[in-house]
């Protein structure tokens, strides 16, 4: 009995003692437990909620790309087919352009085919043709036919042309310039003769010296050579300081000459110098023509011109006005100066040394046509491929006169190699009459 006591009073202390210490530590523990558990449970529903909207949101996406995707291939089987109508639609315009150009092409290579066949046969009628020309005028009484021929021609011509279309011979050397300034060089031309009168050939020869250092002042002084051609409503003034500059220091004759052009309206002060440099040979020209020798120098000139024609490289030399003029000039001494006479030297030498870019055979070929119309005539350069005959010569002059209305004097060169016919140069007009520039045209006018 006592041991049972003894074992309830041990299992009630033990009670007491789990119920007191253990028992609520383990009913908070199984509480939290449960509290977890709930709040899993929870959980876990709306998860599975969540679960379900992500499904329905997942099937309505696939939904939607498919949508897309029916659409995106809709479209772009749309413009699959745009771009195959529009590519086609391309390839026929090209394909249609490349036939056009082809056949264009073809058009263009069987006209110039066409046209080469053509040229080569002008060409070959025109070589035949030339052979058997050169075959004639091989014989002299053929060649001098064919100049009495061209002689023919302008006989004809000149019973159609009259004489008032010809220029004064005063004008020759001014055909370059403007009207107001060739006026202007006849107006000191003219006054000139007037102031001339009682001077003799020493005396002329050394104003054309003078006046050759006043141009060069001048060519040397743009300035003063501007005040003196452009202050057109002041002559009085500009000739007042002509004077009162050169006065004393060159010879009256020259010191009027410069006034004379310095009251006179120029177009630009360039052609002042032109009028002065042509007035200055005009001087030398004065003073041949009252020694007695005009027609001498004009020959001599015209002989020196076509020594520089012949010999371009030393006219180059002669025209480079960026040289010395004293060398240039003691280069012409070397080849002409004892040659020649002492007024054809000086107009040589002058101009020379007035040379401002013009070439020199020019210069000189304008001194010879300045001579002959001081002797009131006109110079027509005649080549031939042969040597005329007097009679030719004389029967030219006159058929020439009668054309350009006063007296021409011919000077004649020889050129094999224009065949037959005459090459005429008057003045600025050239009449080509001659074989080889005739058969050269017929080529040219072959088409091409």
């Amino acid at each position: 009995m006592d041991i049972l006591i003894g074992n309830l009073v041990g299992f009630a202390v033990i009670a007491f003692l789990f119920w007191k210490f253990l028992l609520p530590p383990l009913s908070k523990a199984v509480k939290n437990t449960q509290d977890t558990i709930d709040r899993q449970v929870v959980e876990s529903e709306e998860a599975g909620a969540r679960l379900i909207d992500a499904k329905a949101a997942h099937e309505k996406a696939i939904a939607n790309a498919k949508a897309e995707a029916a659409e995106l291939h809709e479209s772009a089987l749309s413009d699959a087919e745009a771009i195959r109508s529009d590519l086609k639609v391309a390839a026929d315009a090209e394909v249609k352009r490349i036939s056009e150009h082809g056949k264009n092409q073809v058009d263009l290579t069987r006209t110039s085919l066409v046209r080469a066949l053509r040229t080569d046969l002008g060409l070959s009628a025109v070589d035949g043709a030339g052979k058997l020309v050169r075959e004639h005028l091989a014989d002299p009484a053929a060649q001098s036919a064919s100049v009495d021929r061209v002689i023919d021609e302008l006989q004809s011509m000149a019973s159609s042309t009259g004489s008032d279309s010809v220029s004064s011979s005063e004008l020759v050397g001014l055909h370059s310039l403007r009207a107001g300034s060739r006026d202007a060089a006849v107006a000191v031309a003219r006054e000139f003769d007037n102031a001339a009168t009682g001077l003799d050939e020493a005396a002329l020869t050394s104003a054309a010296d003078e006046l050759t250092q006043v141009i060069e002042f001048l060519n040397e002084n743009a300035v003063l050579r501007k005040r003196l051609t452009e202050d057109e409503d002041n002559p009085t003034a500009k000739e007042t300081l002509v004077r009162n500059l050169f006065g004393g220091k060159v010879a009256p004759i020259v010191v009027d000459v410069v006034a004379a052009g310095a009251k006179q309206r120029w177009s630009t002060s360039a052609d002042f110098l032109v009028g002065l440099r042509r007035q200055n040979s005009l001087i030398v020209l004065t003073a041949a023509e009252r020694a007695g020798v005009i027609e001498q120098t004009e020959d001599e000139l015209f002989r020196v011109s076509r020594l520089l024609d012949g010999y371009p490289e030393l006219a180059s030399l002669l025209s480079d006005h960026t040289h010395n003029a004293d060398k240039r000039v003691a280069l012409l001494q070397k080849l002409v100066g004892e040659q020649v006479g002492k007024y054809t030297w000086s107009l040589l030498s002058n101009t020379v040394r007035l040379l401002h870019g013009q070439p020199s055979e020019l210069a000189v070929g304008h001194l010879a046509e300045l001579a002959a119309a001081r002797r009131g005539e006109s110079v027509a350069h005649v080549v031939s491929a042969a040597p005329l005959t007097e009679a030719q010569i004389q029967r030219l002059s006159g058929v020439l006169g009668t054309i350009y209305g006063r007296t021409i004097s011919v000077q004649t060169e020889v050129r094999t190699e224009l065949l037959g016919g005459l090459r005429i140069a008057v003045g600025e007009e050239v009449i080509d009459a001659d074989i080889a520039t005739r058969l050269a045209k017929a080529a040219e006018s072959l088409p091409r």
